[in-house]
């Protein structure tokens, strides 16, 4: 599988609390550029989504060749700080059109690119508002036809608190994957979706250990199936990794084409 690289700086945000929310704080994500439609490449079509946040952010999604004809998956992805959906989609739009899945990836409300979640079970979010919103408008696009099965909430780093929120709070979340990410226990809403945990072998950002002890806090709360996977990198994400992750999401190639 083939994507495009991108770098990591990492740094420390020490964001306000805000009433009501945490701001999750972790690493910003530097992703190289691209062209902003593939369609010209005789691939899908990369699209902004039309609504915006109060601070005029937004985010993107991409749409894999013929999706017209098929019921495709959807994986909607949590950038790390300091990013941006459309940055995000640059990265991932190669593995979308190889696999077959639909990509959405909101922006964060935040313009410092972190994501703000609620301080308890039930909170609701600027953020989550916003990601709901174009989960609907991606749904409700012409021609799209998602599987309700296999719809993944992945976060990279601070992303990661992000889908956790998201997909414990909401039905349309079948799955979650916390990539080199954290999570607030205090946070997750009553839901269980199956989850995915990865940390690089040489992260000091999020600790193989620190992983570690959050998959055995999902498993005693109740998450199925929690899958942990150690990889040799740092606070990055390679095309291992997320190879792994679609295969676990989706299951192997044989077994995708029995769907």
């Amino acid at each position: 599988m083939r994507g495009r690289p991108f770098s990591l700086v990492a740094v420390v945000l020490l964001a306000v609390l805000t009433a009501g929310v945490s701001p999750i704080r972790a690493s910003v994500l530097v992703w190289s550029s691209g062209p902003a439609d593939a369609e010209a490449g005789g691939t899908g079509v990369t699209r902004a989504v039309q609504v915006a946040t109060s601070t005029g952010r937004q985010g993107a999604y991409y749409l894999p060749r013929g999706h017209e004809s098929r019921v495709l998956p959807l994986l909607v992805f949590f950038h790390g700080t300091g990013g941006k959906g459309s940055l995000a989609i640059l990265r991932l739009q190669a593995l979308a059109e190889q696999e077959g899945f639909i990509v959405l990836a909101p922006d964060s409300v935040s313009v410092s690119g972190v994501w703000m979640v609620g301080q308890h079970p039930g909170d609701t979010t600027a953020d989550h508002r916003h990601v709901m919103a174009c989960v609907r408008e991606v749904m409700a696009a012409p021609g799209v036809r998602v599987d309700p099965g296999r719809v993944l909430a992945a976060g990279f780093s601070v992303g990661g608190s992000g889908a956790a929120y998201l997909a414990t709070h909401e039905t349309v979340f079948t799955a979650l994957a916390v990539l080199h990410g954290h999570v607030i226990p205090s946070a997750m809403g009553p839901r269980r979706p199956r989850t995915w945990l990865s940390a690089g072998d040489r992260d000091r950002v999020r600790t193989v250990e620190y992983t570690r002890s959050v998959a055995e806090h999902l498993r005693q709360e109740g998450f199925p199936g929690v899958e942990l996977r150690v990889f040799r990198v740092d606070h990055t994400l390679q095309e291992e990794e997320l190879a792994a992750l679609v295969d676990w999401w989706l299951g192997p190639p044989t077994r995708r084409e029995t769907r």
